[in-house]
């Protein structure tokens, strides 16, 4: 059992990937989106498909991606520890890697990068590595509440406001931030890219920084007594499905009926709040649900089927914004704002499909990913492959 419980973790990882391809899709396809204002274009179908997005998928995977890179941060202590290796200069490494590759990531495929926001934080961390299960587990649950606090303090600021002095006639607010243009060259891609990254860095950091923060630190408090290998009781699985799901649905209805549906500025504020209080139920219904699938016959096939993509995450991670960007931007097709969204949510079908199929026929030749690779090599300073195999146990960060 306790290779299963390995795989367990390459499974969620590969779930989460799913997820996250399901959310960064619209950043391509549609130049609205980072606005977070709904496409004035769409039909009611196109909403409805829209609004079953966001209500489903945002804002729960990339916590439970999270999740897992902090689980993983203690197995790699661990191994560093059995190893007798130097767990701090180990570590550093592996982040400056994430780090660069991260901003070559956001300057070149995907302003919304991730990468370098975990480096960061792994730094974080990394020095509070002494931090019991419960510390590291409250920690996360302030941080998650402070942030949903401040969010719902700002969206009855804006309410107020509004009220006070309404808005003239005939003026619509816009949310969010300038909407990027559909590009139509290599070039103009790689110019809009790296403006919006850099436009928009510093909200992910010290945005999206502290909720990933809660995450990570759930996973640190999870890995240090061993969650997944321990292998939860069922009745335990059962009960946070029972006592998450449906909260967390009703929430997320709500939150994507402010945004997709009403669409003004507090709106939005108020349903990114919501979002942030209640998306963890989401996820950790998700989590338990498929943990429960693992252990019955279909789902040790389904396993098998998602194991391979969550062993190569983060070359898989990159490989979905290559393709995104082939499909949507000036890079190739240049489809970005021409797709319904239900050919949308097709492709996302498709494109993670075939990653499945590819991650399974790579390993069949491989034993790592190219971005695996490159990672293990710098983590270890290009030691021979057999050293750095027993040193470590095949569950790093995003591997």
């Amino acid at each position: 059992m306790g290779s299963l419980r390995v795989r367990e973790l390459d499974a969620l990882r590969s779930f989460a990937l799913l997820g996250i391809l399901m959310v960064n899709v619209w950043y391509f396809a549609d130049p609205w989106t980072l606005s977070g204002s709904p496409n004035p274009t769409n039909s009611g179908l196109d909403t409805l498909v829209r609004f079953l997005v966001t209500a489903l998928f945002e804002a729960k995977f990339y916590l439970l991606f999270s999740f897992l890179f902090g689980y993983s941060f203690v197995l790699q202590w661990a191994s560093a520890r059995d190893a007798s290796a130097p767990l701090v200069s180990r570590t550093l490494r592996r982040l400056g890697f994430l780090a660069v590759l991260g901003i070559l990531h956001g300057v070149f495929l995907f302003y919304g990068d991730i990468l370098l926001t975990y480096a960061l934080l792994g730094c974080i961390l990394l020095a509070t590595r002494a931090a019991g299960p419960r510390a590291a587990l409250v920690t996360g649950i302030v941080l998650t509440g402070a942030v949903a606090l401040l969010l719902l303090l700002t969206a009855l600021l804006m309410v107020l406001a509004a009220v006070l002095e309404p808005a003239p006639p005939g003026i619509t607010e816009v949310a969010g931030t300038e909407i990027p243009g559909v590009t139509t060259s290599a070039g103009a891609a790689l110019g809009e890219n790296a403006d919006t990254y850099l436009r928009i860095l510093p909200s992910v950091v010290f945005f999206q920084g502290p909720l990933a923060l809660a995450a990570l630190y759930a996973g640190v408090a999870a890995g240090k007594v061993r969650l997944i290998e321990r292998q939860i009781p069922g009745r335990i699985l059962r009960k946070a499905i029972f006592f998450s799901l449906p909260l967390g649905l009703a929430a997320a209805t709500v939150q994507a009926y402010l945004v997709h549906y009403r669409g003004d500025d507090a709106s939005a504020t108020l349903a990114t709040a919501i979002s942030v209080a209640t998306s963890p139920l989401l996820t950790v219904s998700y989590a338990a649900a498929l943990l429960l699938a693992f252990r019955t016959r279909w789902g040790r096939r389904l396993l098998r089927v998602l194991e391979p993509a969550g062993r190569l995450a983060l070359s898989n991670y990159l490989l979905q914004s290559a393709v995104l960007a082939l499909v949507f931007t000036g890079y190739g097709l240049q489809l970005a704002d021409q797709l319904p969204p239900l050919l949308v949510v097709l492709l996302v079908v498709g494109v993670f499909s075939a990653q499945l199929a590819l991650s399974r026929w790579w390993l069949a030749h491989f034993a790592q990913g190219p971005a695996e690779w490159a990672l293990r090599r710098v983590t270890y300073r290009w030691r021979p492959a057999r050293t750095e195999d027993a040193q470590d146990r095949g569950s790093g960060p995003l591997e």
